[in-house]
């Protein structure tokens, strides 16, 4: 058998050929199966993310008579510590209270005032809310908090016995912080600065005081 011989020609061409394939392909395999196995598998990525998404859809309407129970017993319990609430227009009534409170245990109050924020003082208002504001949904404030500050002269049994009727007099308060300064004039009297924090209800219909 005659043993098959190429010219010089003909191998340079073969291998011009085998390496323009070669070429094609990792140009095939770069630019297109490449992006598309990446789409695809962006593509499977998505699809996931979609059945996840129903899977917590289908479980929101199968649970949604449980929320909507859950979230009227939420609302029901909000709407009695609402109630609990003093009105924040009954804030001298308060301040009456704690002045009784007191006189009954020989506190000798020397001066009794809530304290104000600065725009308080300053008499100024929030700016009305813009329209993005307005058209987006605000949780209402249930309550708000008001320090009461109190200057007394009170010995430590008249002042133990006031911090405990105040703790036990059912009202929406407690002790916020208290500093005791000895007063050199009655050694068995001493200087007190009592701040209490009080609760209101944010809306005009308050539990009766």
């Amino acid at each position: 058998m005659k043993k098959l011989t190429l010219s010089k020609r003909e191998r340079k061409v073969i291998v011009l050929v085998g390496t323009l394939t070669l070429v094609i392909g990792y140009v095939y395999v770069a630019l297109i199966l490449g992006p598309l196995g990446r789409e695809m598998a962006s593509l499977g990525q998505r699809v996931r993310d979609a059945r996840q998404q129903v899977r917590a859809l289908e479980a929101v309407v199968v649970n949604e008579p449980a929320l909507r129970a859950q979230y009227a017993q939420w609302d029901e319990k909000v709407t009695v510590l609402r109630s609990l609430l003093p009105p924040r227009d009954e804030e001298s009534v308060v301040l009456e209270r704690l002045s009784n409170l007191a006189r009954q245990t020989q506190v000798k109050i020397q001066a009794i005032f809530p304290q104000r924020s600065k725009d308080e003082q300053a008499g100024s208002t929030k700016p009305a809310a813009t329209s993005q504001e307005s058209s987006s949904t605000v949780e209402p404030a249930v309550y708000e908090d008001v320090l009461i500050q109190i200057d007394a002269s009170a010995g430590y049994h008249q002042l133990g016995t006031f911090l405990s009727l105040v703790e036990s007099e059912g009202r929406p308060m407690r002790v916020s912080s208290l500093r005791i300064v000895a007063n050199p004039k009655e050694f068995k009297r001493h200087n007190v600065k009592l701040l209490i924090r009080a609760y209101f209800s944010t809306s005009r219909k308050g539990a009766k005081s």
